[in-house]
Formats: structure tokens, C-alpha cells, sequence
């Protein structure tokens, strides 16, 4: 396939949206835990793709986005945790949705050779197909939603998934963000073990992965997961997620390392003892 095409930017299902600050004087703030959803569709077309592709018209691709967004965590300040989710979920932080996605679409076309410009679609590919990735030929999927959520601990899972037209498959990616509900902060790797913790790490997982070669098939880790990927159950597990491609074959998929919190007590910074255990 060329890639000498155009990424045409198409009028698109999508409203003016920003990301406003929780109001302090809200009654209870202290006492509650609230989202907001936020929910986008553009869609575009791959001007000059009916050649590139041999098909009768260009291609089209979506882009969606469908986030549950914090609002507020027991009166705490969120700023941190609402970037973390924006920069897993955009590659930037900012207050307006739709310049976050023209940014991400610019990105898109950059790294697969197309530019943008305008156009419209037909109303007939944007409404007629109930299903978003069946109503073009590739796709761009954002959704981040809560993976776990305790009295003490918010774990956020962003899941990226993308489709280019006449790819072998698609692809997606999953990143986790940790808030501490207690403290009102965004936890690391590094908040929850003590750099003797992290450099143990690989091969401990890699022991209980090899535990789980029944279930999850094998793997190859020599490390810990690309960014420190991991999220906190209620069940006072530290889950290691590594993505497809990682440590294994695509079909395997997302490869999740859940280890009892006691098992690495010895790792744990003060800080996560008292948070886990």
C-alpha cells in the first residue's frame, strides 16, 4: 500500500466539549465519588485510498471516544488524576475534548503518511451502521472506564484500540492509572515499591507467570511491564499488565500477572503496607 494519500478530516458527530474543575461548594464533596461521561465520534476519509487500496471509493476511518471522566473523589484535588487519564488516553492533558482529538487524528496520520484536510461523508456511513468499528473500513477507539474501585483505591483503565484498512488485525493497548482515594494522589510504580522492590520484580513475576503458563500459555519477561503498567484489586493483588507483542504472541493478548500484596510485603514502601495491607 502507498502512502502518498490524504487523511481527509470529515464533519463529525461532536460538540464543543471542555473539561470543567469540580465546583468546592458542591454539598457532600467530602463524601462522594462522582463521573461524568464523555462521549465523541469524528469521521474521516483517506482521500486518494481507492487507488492505494483498489476499491471502487476511498476509505473511511473513525475515530471514538468514550470516557468515563472523575468529577470528584471525596473532595480531593483530581488534577492529576484527569491528566493521567487524558495523557493515556491522547498522548497530551488539556481542557478541550475536541482539540485533544484533532491532535490525536494529526498523529494518526502522521505515523501512517497522510495529511488532513475537510470533507463530509455520507450520512449513510456515519448513522446507518449501529456498530462504530463496522461503519468504516478502519478505526480509532479511546475508552477509559474504572477497572477497580475501593474505599480506599481507584484503579482507571485506558484502553486504545486502532484498525488501519486491509491490516492483517488491529491493535490496542491498555494503561492503568492508580489513585490513592486516602491520600488524593496518583500512584507509581516507585509510590508502591522501594527501588530494591523494583529490581526484583521481573523475576518474581516471571516465576508466577510461569505458574499460569496453563492459562496464559508461555512468556518471555525479562522485565518489569513498559511504563510500570500495573493496577490495584480490592483483594489487595498488584496486577502487572503487559500488551500484546510484550512478552508474547498477539493471540495471547493482554498478559495479566496478579500477586498477592503479602508476597511482596517485603518490597512495599511504607506508604503501600499501609494502603494494602
Amino acid at each position: 500500500m502507498k502512502h502518498s494519500a490524504t487523511l481527509l478530516f470529515a464533519s463529525g458527530m461532536i460538540a464543543a466539549i471542555a473539561f470543567a474543575s469540580c465546583s468546592a461548594d458542591r454539598k457532600a464533596d467530602n463524601d462522594t465519588v462522582t463521573f461524568k461521561k464523555i462521549e465523541a465520534t469524528k469521521a474521516y476519509s483517506l482521500k486518494g485510498s481507492a487507488v492505494d487500496f483498489e476499491t471502487p471509493a476511498d476509505q473511511s476511518y473513525g475515530l471514538q471516544v468514550q470516557l468515563l471522566m472523575p468529577e470528584n473523589m471525596f473532595g480531593k484535588d483530581i488534577a492529576a488524576l484527569r491528566d493521567s487519564i487524558l495523557d493515556a488516553a491522547f498522548d497530551t492533558t488539556g481542557t478541550d475534548l475536541n482539540t485533544m482529538i484533532e491532535r490525536i487524528a494529526a498523529k494518526i496520520s502522521r505515523e501512517n503518511g497522510y495529511t488532513l484536510a475537510d470533507t463530509v461523508l455520507p450520512d449513510s456511513v456515519v448513522r446507518d451502521t449501529p456498530r462504530f468499528t463496522a461503519r468504516f473500513n478502519g478505526f480509532y477507539s479511546i475508552e477509559g472506564d474504572v477497572e477497580t474501585l475501593s474505599a480506599s483505591i481507584l484503579s482507571y483503565a485506558v484502553t486504545v484500540s486502532y484498525y488501519m484498512p486491509s491490516a492483517a488485525h488491529g491493535m490496542y493497548n491498555i494503561r492503568y492509572i492508580n489513585y490513592d482515594l486516602t491520600a488524593g494522589k496518583v500512584l507509581t510504580l516507585a509510590d508502591v515499591f522501594t527501588a530494591e522492590g523494583i529490581a526484583a520484580l521481573p523475576e518474581i513475576i516471571r516465576d508466577y507467570a510461569v505458574r499460569m503458563e496453563a492459562s496464559i500459555g508461555s512468556t518471555d519477561i525479562t522485565e518489569i511491564p513498559c511504563g510500570g503498567n500495573f493496577y490495584l484489586t480490592p483483594d489487595s493483588e498488584i496486577v502487572f499488565s503487559y500488551q500484546p507483542y510484550e512478552v508474547a504472541s498477539y493471540a495471547q493478548g493482554e498478559i495479566q500477572i496478579p500477586i498477592p500484596a503479602y508476597i511482596l510485603s517485603q518490597y512495599l514502601t511504607p506508604a503501600a503496607l499501609s494502603l494494602l495491607l
